[in-house]
């Protein structure tokens, strides 16, 4: 129903008599938003894997007219409800329908099951699930379902399988699967050493205040917010980092759940000495002495951050750096590629340097064919990646003497 050769708007439905479907995410687009297509059918169940809108963002609309059950972790609830009630804000702004209301989300609220790891639990008479630690971001789960016919199935979302800063590795060891419905983002590559990545931003960083210039971080809210500024803690810089944007709701949220992270410790220390931006005169302080501003949002399509492009743009001292995938058609696109960005409805010239670093919490083609060889499925089908990275993939695992379908949306397998 969505995510076939495509990154965004994932969604699955799997019929076996049950009926039951993964994810339900929009896809975010420069010019307009991409919804999946809807199920025509009465649901048993909904699972979803992790509370980023690319997979969560579209499960209220499914509450105008069905009440299905919802299943998911406590931590992508909670996370999924921060973002719901945001995206409905921006729609009353822009204008444009979101598809549910406040209503809605009070219904997912009330209809969900909210599951830990390693639990198993019926989602319907004959099928029963099981969740197991995704290690993308708080929450982040492997959906194992144990069909009716005696298979298994997992669904990986989104997930990463080598350790991250804050987060371990997913949790393979989940047993037997005959069918593994798996992301292949980064089918084609592999992410350079994170240590380094780590190293060279957090080195850039102490070089650009070196020379009297702000360092602007944008970072998406859920994750990679937080993660940076724990990065920012271990080299001890001795100037204010400040945390602005929905980052700060996110880290409130994962602060409840210490138990998801490797070190809660240290995070909480980190999270604590940043400056948690409250108000417009504290944005007017950040940017008059040299400093560290962790804001949202990561492709620059909104937030907090367009108020420091506006001030700083023609800062030769400052630089602008990217830490996540920059999506074609937005403004952190269209700034890596022209070094030009929209200021006052007017396209101008970053003076800012401009440095672009890969803190991806998504499996590499490395990753991805481990888990391919660890879980030894009899059929693989490929989801949530562009088209040309999820045929070449297919390519390559089919020369390795596995059944690999990467169908596009609207396409059904029978299994």
């Amino acid at each position: 129903m969505g995510a076939g050769k495509e990154v965004g708007r994932s969604a699955l439905l799997l019929d076996f008599g049950d009926r039951v479907l993964l994810d339900y995410g929009v896809k975010l687009g420069p010019e307009k938003t991409e919804y999946p297509i809807p199920p025509q059918t009465n649901l048993d169940a909904a699972i979803i894997s992790h509370a980023h809108l690319d997979h969560s963002g579209h499960l209220p609309s499914l509450f105008t007219n069905n009440h299905c059950l919802s299943f998911m972790t406590s931590p992508t609830l909670e996370t999924s409800k921060l973002l719901w009630l945001d995206s409905l804000k921006i729609a009353g702004f822009e204008g444009f329908d979101s598809g549910y209301s406040k209503e809605e989300i009070g219904k997912v609220e009330r209809f969900t099951f909210e599951l830990g790891y390693k639990r198993q639990v019926n989602v319907t008479e004959r099928t029963a699930l099981e969740f197991y630690d995704a290690g993308h971001i708080v929450g982040s789960a492997l959906t194992k379902l144990y069909l009716p016919s005696g298979k298994t199935l997992l669904y990986t979302g989104d997930f990463n399988a080598a350790e991250t800063r804050l987060h371990h590795k997913a949790d393979l060891k989940c047993g037997k699967i005959n069918y593994l419905i798996m992301e292949s983002t980064y089918g084609d590559r592999d992410h350079p050493s994170r240590k380094e990545t780590e190293k060279a931003f957090a080195e850039s960083v102490i070089d650009t205040l070196d020379h009297g210039g702000h360092a602007l971080v944008s970072a998406f809210a859920v994750g990679r917010s937080q993660e940076l500024i724990d990065v920012l803690e271990e080299y001890k810089l001795n100037v204010p980092v400040y945390l602005d944007g929905m980052g700060q709701k996110a880290a409130r949220i994962m602060l409840k759940y210490p138990n998801a992270f490797k070190n809660p410790k240290f995070l909480q220390r980190a999270l604590k000495k940043a400056r948690w931006v409250q108000n417009e005169q504290m944005r007017k302080k950040a940017v008059k002495d040299p400093c560290v501003i962790v804001t949202t949002s990561g492709m620059l399509q909104g937030g907090p951050i367009q108020y420091y492009i506006k001030k700083l743009y023609n800062d030769e001292n400052s630089r602008i750096f990217l830490t996540g995938y920059q999506v074609e058609g937005t403004p952190g696109r269209q700034l890596l590629e022209s070094g030009k960005i929209t200021v006052d409805k007017m396209p101008v010239d970053v003076k800012m340097k401009v440095e672009r670093y890969d803190f991806s919490a998504h499996s590499d083609r490395t990753s991805l064919l481990h888990t391919v060889d660890k879980l030894s499925p009899e059929k693989i089908i490929l989801v949530h990646g562009d088209a040309q990275v999820a045929e070449s993939f297919r390519q390559e695992l089919a020369g390795n003497g596995f059944e690999v379908f990467a169908p596009r949306v609207g396409d059904e397998i029978d299994l």
